[in-house]
């Protein structure tokens, strides 16, 4: 059975067969947003690659020694292992790219985390699968770690860029985030509570205030040198005029 199966494989004629009905789906399917993670320039190459490859065993197979057509066939058996990995590494990103998104709309919400570590944790399973083989430690635990740094670095650029772009680094989740604090510290007397729960109450009430702290979180999550060296980047910056 095991060589029948390694018999039809092992023909050339069924490596473009499949290879066509690869790239059939792939143009059927070409506005599919589950097939984002393939480009155009890796499909090309993959065209190119398995040409190069399927040129001399399909139009001339009895020119080339028994030796390159081995080699030949198993470049392109190579290639459509390849495509289909890339097809079904495609679909399994999507989700998870899809609910990273989904954080724009409720960073607040803990349902969305589960799903998300989900899907992340099976697509990095499938990214880093071969580099854990040759990882030299266990396979399953070179997964697991790098899975989880890479997810949460994932949601750590997310928020970033959220809070960049949608405000969502602002004085009221400042605020917010230090009556949750002050909720939870339990060394603190309830007067003293009460005292710095108004506090942050009026803090909030003066737009001027707010403003000033919006545009000091805006500066450090987008230049944070101006911030730190304005000496420095206005000297910069006068050089640089002077120098045009």
């Amino acid at each position: 059975m095991i060589q029948t199966v390694l018999g039809i494989l092992g023909a050339p004629f069924t490596e473009l067969i499949i290879f066509i009905l690869l790239m059939t789906y792939v143009v059927i399917r070409r506005h599919d947003k589950r097939l984002a993670g393939i480009s155009r320039m890796k499909i090309l190459i993959l065209v190119i690659v398995f040409v190069y490859f399927a040129w001399m065993p399909i139009v001339w197979p009895t020119l080339i020694p028994a030796s390159m057509l081995t080699l030949s066939i198993l470049g392109m058996f190579a290639v459509n292992f390849y495509f289909i990995y890339s097809l079904v590494l495609s679909r399994i990103e999507w989700p998870y790219r899809e609910r990273l998104t989904n954080l724009a709309h409720e960073p607040a919400s803990q349902e969305i985390f589960p799903p998300l570590w989900k899907y992340g944790r099976r697509f990095y399973y499938g990214y880093y699968i071969f580099q854990s083989l040759v990882s030299g430690i266990n396979p399953l635990r070179f997964l697991k770690e790098i899975a989880t740094d890479r997810v949460r670095d994932d949601i750590k650029d997310a928020l970033r860029q959220m809070g960049v772009q949608k405000k969502l680094i602002s004085m009221a989740l400042m605020i917010e985030f230090m009556k949750n604090r002050l909720a939870c510290d339990e060394t603190l007397p309830e007067d003293f509570k009460a005292v710095m729960g108004t506090t942050l109450e009026d803090l909030g009430k003066h737009p001027w205030i707010e403003e000033q702290v919006n545009e000091f979180l805006r500066l450090a999550m987008e230049s944070p040198e101006d911030l730190h060296f304005p000496a420095w980047t206005s000297a910069f910056e006068e050089c640089a005029t002077g120098r045009k």
